[in-house]
């Protein structure tokens, strides 16, 4: 590898807290001399400024999720203006649904290359198509998770509805029948004595 290649500028979203460390590992043993630069969440500054194989770290405001728009046109200026040779998103998942979000934020620093690591280790390089390909995907798959969901409650609901109705109109009908049967008193046997005695 030259020279060049292995002083390589390099991004990383640190989406995925538990396979950072292995990410910088692996860069670093790819490209030895490359400089990396953290983009985190504020929260988490000070931790990772004390990890040895960061040379920068960059924030973002604490958000639920971090996005482009989260981080601001300025701020991804500023990522455009450090020309990243490669940027990098990463994935507790080996697929990585469920990331769009770090995709498009990777390939809005406009590095030369942008990738995906996942949890074993292994990359998929990326790029804008892939990244918004993906996000319509996930879209998509949460908006038809969302209508099963609600055709399930609805069902519930309805089946519901359905057993208290039978309940109350069994229990009306129930009341109707016993209050219009005739009544007819028992007629206790006369006993043979007494029959004796009437007709005597």
């Amino acid at each position: 590898m030259d020279t060049q290649e292995s002083q390589k500028n390099i991004l990383v979203i640190r989406s995925a807290t538990r396979i950072l460390n292995q990410t910088l590992l692996s860069l670093k043993e790819e490209f030895p001399e490359c400089r990396i630069t953290v983009l985190a969440p504020e929260s988490a500054r000070e931790a990772v400024e004390q990890d040895p194989l960061i040379d920068e770290v960059l924030t973002i405001t604490d958000q639920r999720r971090m996005s482009v728009s989260s981080y601001g046109t300025k701020n991804i200026a500023c990522l455009r203006g450090k020309k990243f040779d490669l940027a990098v998103a990463l994935y507790n998942i080996d697929h990585g649904l469920g990331y769009s979000n770090i995709d498009l934020l990777a390939c809005a620093a406009h590095s030369k290359e942008v990738r995906g690591y996942n949890s074993r280790g292994t990359f998929v390089k990326l790029d804008s198509a892939k990244a918004v390909r993906k996000s319509l995907m996930e879209k998509t798959t949460f908006f038809w998770l969302g209508i099963n969901y609600a055709a399930t409650a609805l069902l519930f609901f309805i089946i519901t509805l359905a057993l208290i109705g039978e309940w109350g109109v069994r229990k009306l009908f129930g009341r109707k029948s016993v209050s219009h049967e005739s009544y007819q008193p028992s007629r206790s046997p006369v006993p043979e004595a007494d029959k004796a005695v009437s007709q005597a």
